[in-house]
């Protein structure tokens, strides 16, 4: 019956309905029947942002909804369903990316940092193909709008090769969100200078992306990130060396 017209997504989306979707998320049984609830519940929240925050806001309030999203992306069960996974994951977010998001939904992005969301998106971004590389980045950009979702990239050994990996070599889409989780992660850096994250990414050669992205263009938000981002970086260039090439030598996983 997919895709559903906005009627059916509306008598979907009603709390009743949402709730039985989550049940079946939760205690499907077979693998096949956890697939369709994430697939209908991806679909029946994809309307108008009117009725669509109206359906997010009862989704976050059911019990176990959240833990189930997260669940379907530690255990996928297929491509499709870990795709459906994140956009849905990125709904709950999308209305807290903002420079200043609502305390509920700040407390909804630090609900999926405590289920380790930012480091358990990291290791998904080492070798996923492009649509979930896309989505997976989406959602890791809603979660560093806020300190705790930041602090967790900090830690995590694998954030600055792998965001400035994907710059010019996955998408367009995947650049954009890219350069505007470096960007947050720099501009909100409280570390010291040694072990910085813009010491990170100038070692794993994120002046010489940045550069070349704004050569080859990008939309005007991107370049303007990108900018502050090479001011930033310019700052330290004088006492690293900074390379061509990305080395991932020292890390334990292949790219």
């Amino acid at each position: 019956m997919l895709p559903l017209d906005e009627n059916a997504k509306f008598h979907l989306g009603s709390c009743v309905s949402l709730n039985c979707i989550v049940w079946i998320l939760k205690h499907g049984g077979d693998l096949s029947g956890r697939r369709n609830a994430v697939l209908v519940l991806e679909e029946s929240l994809s309307s108008s942002a009117a009725n669509q925050q109206h359906k997010v806001d009862a989704l976050v309030e059911i019990e176990g909804a959240m833990d189930a999203l997260v669940k379907l992306i530690k255990e996928p069960i297929c491509p499709t369903t870990t795709k459906a996974s994140l956009t849905t994951i990125y709904y709950m977010l999308s209305s807290s990316s903002s420079s200043s998001p609502t305390l509920v939904n700040k407390k909804v992005i630090i609900r999926f940092v405590e289920m380790g969301m930012v480091s358990l998106l990291l290791e998904m971004l080492v070798e996923s193909e492009r649509s979930i590389c896309e989505r997976a980045l989406h959602v890791l950009d809603g979660l560093c709008s806020c300190d705790q979702g930041r602090e967790k990239a900090y830690d995590h050994a694998l954030t600055m090769p792998v965001l400035v990996k994907k710059i010019l070599r996955v998408s367009d889409l995947a650049t954009e969100f890219s350069v505007s989780i470096l960007w947050k992660l720099g501009k909100n850096e409280k570390r010291e200078e040694e072990g910085s994250v813009l010491v990170e990414a100038l070692q794993v050669g994120a002046f010489q992306k940045l550069l070349l992205l704004l050569q080859v263009g990008c939309s005007e938000k991107t370049k303007e990130k990108a900018s502050e981002l090479l001011k930033l970086l310019n700052l330290h260039r004088d006492r690293l060396e900074c390379i061509d090439s990305m080395d991932f030598k020292d890390l334990k996983r292949t790219f």
